[in-house]
């Protein structure tokens, strides 16, 4: 690019036209342009049109490349968009499990409810057994003690009759009297009670004890039966325990092993920080770098919110599965206490009938009366021991429904702290959702600067062409004038000759020397004018020249800075061709200037009544001049703004090239951040599944 920009801009300005610096040359004495500098010219033109077939094929490759990252910035845009819907499709899904949790959660609410009345009622009805089965036992007691009482005063009765059996029959006849009057006394008390029993127990009289024997057999049966599939049930219970615990300690060790793994790629991720942070040092690593952390710092606390909310569920989970085993294991246990308290009163109404038999035989066996009294105080203490159970039993249970009231309420303040998380965790993904779309209207909006740069520079491009088809008519226009002044100085130096042969003639003749001096004189003086008009119009042609110079300079400059967007490489090889045909034409220019050069000396000879013609055209050429100079301010005018904005453009496309760059890192961090909420997610729902099965 060097050689281009030093020797290419300067020789379309100086090739085709010579120059005239000193007053030899003036007068016709300097030597013509060689053919070797004109072959020298030629190769620069070549070099420097291959340099800039160079530097258009780099900025054609380039312009591909940026192609190419256009399209794969538009492919991630869409794959984020994609992973966008299926990030709110999991979100829905979430939302939906969590509304499904929450349905279970208030049908638990209500069986705990129901379960809460049927306690309340099996509470009621086992305490209203309890004061009937304890005013029956005091009114056992009370018999038991009359009886004592009959006892003992039939046993003095009888001493009495022993020893008054050899005194006199009418006492006999008043005991045996009151004997009858006892046995129909307690004849009735007897059938007081049995009707006391019927109406209170649930099992219909017996007729005769033979009858409530085998009954009571039969019902034995049944008690053994249901207490064998009781104890089945509770062996069931115990496995469905066990295994739900070894599910659970599985469940807590993979747990283990996703933290321990989980821990391990933070670790990794952290010591690759370390490394980028010791490695760039340049300032748009560092933005990049700030960036990073803000959206790392976003992805941590999008994880702390994740692993919280992870476990509050499998909290929630546990707390309701044990909840649901509570509840089972209650309602267990009071269906098992209401069996026991059904044989229980089963056995009191046994006992009861068993009571009556041994009222109505106590008349006749005073020694069985006895025994049974003792079997009556033995179940007596065993109620008594029963009815003790069955209060400790109860405040079990009242404690147990205590704390099951104070799970319930704490699963519903977890349930309120969740869906408070869940409203946050959905207004977060909004706000990302509204991120993304602004990125993608800002790479739509700089899409479209683009394009509008591109036309632009097209456009730019265009007056360039433009400008460059001007440069080159006032180059040819130059090369004309300095063709021209190249033959008007070589017909001044014939009519220099002409002079010098007329001198010697006026030697010859006074009065034609006379007027041949003032002539001559006179010719001298427009010779001097001539010459100062031409010393003005070589320094303006070299000063015209410099600033052509500079002007190609230029051009050159802000043919490289705009070219950075061109597309015309075909352009460019019609201008090496159209330069070699000039080359050519020049060639031919030359050969045709040696034939004029040729032709001229033979038309020396009217060069003198061309010579008025000379100075006309000379003022001709200094107008020319003069609008070629205001031509060529016009151009760098022209010029300087076409710099102007192509700077202006240039810095436009580092500043968008820049903003690029940073929505590239964006997209980057946006992308890494939800890749990362996607692997939660997955991770979520594979524990989700794991905790289902």
């Amino acid at each position: 690019m060097s050689s281009g920009e030093d020797g290419g801009p300067r020789s379309p300005g100086r090739d085709p036209q010579p120059q005239v610096t000193t007053k030899e040359h003036d007068f016709g004495l300097g030597a013509p342009v060689s053919e070797a500098e004109k072959y020298q010219n030629i190769l620069q033109l070549e070099q420097e049109v291959r340099n800039q077939d160079k530097f258009i094929s780099s900025l054609k490759l380039q312009i591909e490349d940026l192609k190419q990252t256009n399209h794969g910035l538009e492919d991630y845009v869409r794959k984020l968009l994609d992973s966008k819907e299926v990030v709110s499709s999991q979100v829905k899904d979430l939302t939906s499990h969590n509304e499904h949790l929450c349905q279970e959660l208030i049908k638990i609410d209500q069986l705990a409810e129901q379960l809460e009345k049927e306690k309340k009622f099996v509470v009621d009805t086992a305490d209203k057994e309890l004061e009937e089965a304890k005013i029956e036992l005091i009114c056992q007691q009370n018999n038991i003690i009359v009886l004592e009482d009959t006892i003992k005063r039939l046993r003095s009765i009888i001493l009495e009759t022993e020893k008054a059996q050899n005194k006199s029959p009418s006492r006999l006849d008043s005991f045996v009297k009151t004997l009858e009057a006892d046995r129909e006394y307690y004849k009735r008390e007897a059938q007081n009670l049995r009707k006391m029993i019927r109406s209170r127990s649930k099992s219909p009289r017996r007729p005769s004890p033979s009858s409530r024997g085998t009954n009571c057999d039969v019902e034995l049966l049944k008690t053994t039966r249901d207490r064998e599939e009781l104890k089945c049930m509770l062996e069931k219970y115990e496995r469905h325990l066990a295994e739900i615990q070894g599910n659970v300690k599985v469940l807590t060790s993979e747990r283990d092993k996703t933290f321990l793994l989980y821990e391990q790629a933070q670790e990794e991720i952290a010591r690759l920080r370390r490394e980028m942070m010791k490695s760039c040092k340049s300032p748009k690593s560092t933005t990049a770098h700030a960036i990073l952390r803000r959206v790392e710092t976003e992805r941590d606390v999008a994880f702390t919110d994740l692993r919280r909310m992870t476990t509050e569920r499998d909290s929630l989970r546990e707390r309701l599965k044990i909840a649901q085993e509570t509840a089972f294991n209650e309602k267990a246990h009071l269906e098992q206490r209401i069996e026991e308290l059904e044989c229980t009163v089963h056995n009191l109404d046994d006992e009861r009938m068993e009571q009556m038999s041994n009222m109505t035989l106590m008349k006749e066996t005073i020694t069985t009366v006895e025994k049974e009294m003792k079997s009556l105080a033995r179940k007596a203490m065993d109620t008594e021991s029963e009815l003790g159970r069955q209060k400790a039993e109860n405040n079990s249970l009242r404690l147990l429904y205590e704390n099951t009231e104070k799970d319930l309420s704490d699963t519903q303040r977890h349930l309120a702290k969740k869906k408070y998380e869940l409203q946050l965790t959905q207004e977060k993904i909004m706000c990302l959702d509204e991120k993304i779309d602004n990125f993608t209207r800002q790479s739509i909006a700089q899409r479209e600067e683009i394009s509008i740069l591109g036309a632009t520079l097209n456009d730019l491009a265009k007056e360039k062409e433009c400008l460059q088809a001007c440069l080159d008519k006032k180059s040819e226009n130059i090369a004309s004038l300095g063709e021209s002044l190249a033959m008007k100085e070589k017909t001044i130096s014939g009519m220099k000759n002409i002079i010098a042969e007329m001198e010697q003639a006026s030697r010859q003749s006074t009065e034609a020397l006379i007027m041949c001096e003032q002539d001559i004189s006179r010719m001298r003086r427009q010779l001097d004018e001539t010459n100062d008009e031409l010393s003005q119009i070589a320094r303006e042609r070299d000063i015209l020249a410099h600033e052509n110079d500079n002007l190609q300079e230029q051009f050159s400059k802000a043919k490289q800075e705009n070219q950075a967007l061109s597309k015309k490489l075909n352009d460019t090889h019609n201008e090496l061709s159209d330069i070699k045909q000039k080359v050519q034409d020049t060639n031919l220019e030359v050969n045709k200037l040696k034939n004029v050069l040729k032709s001229e000396e033979s038309e020396n000879r009217q060069m003198m009544d061309q010579l008025r013609k000379a100075n006309e055209d000379a003022e001709n050429w200094e107008n020319k001049a003069r609008q070629a100079e205001a031509d060529n301010n016009t151009l760098k005018l022209e010029l300087i703004t076409a710099e102007a904005e192509g700077n202006r453009l240039k810095e436009k496309v580092d500043a968008l090239n820049r903003e690029v760059e940073q929505h590239l890192n964006a997209e980057r961090s946006y992308k890494s951040q939800i890749a990362t909420l996607h692997k939660s997610v997955v991770k979520m729902e594979e524990e989700l599944q794991k905790v289902q099965f």
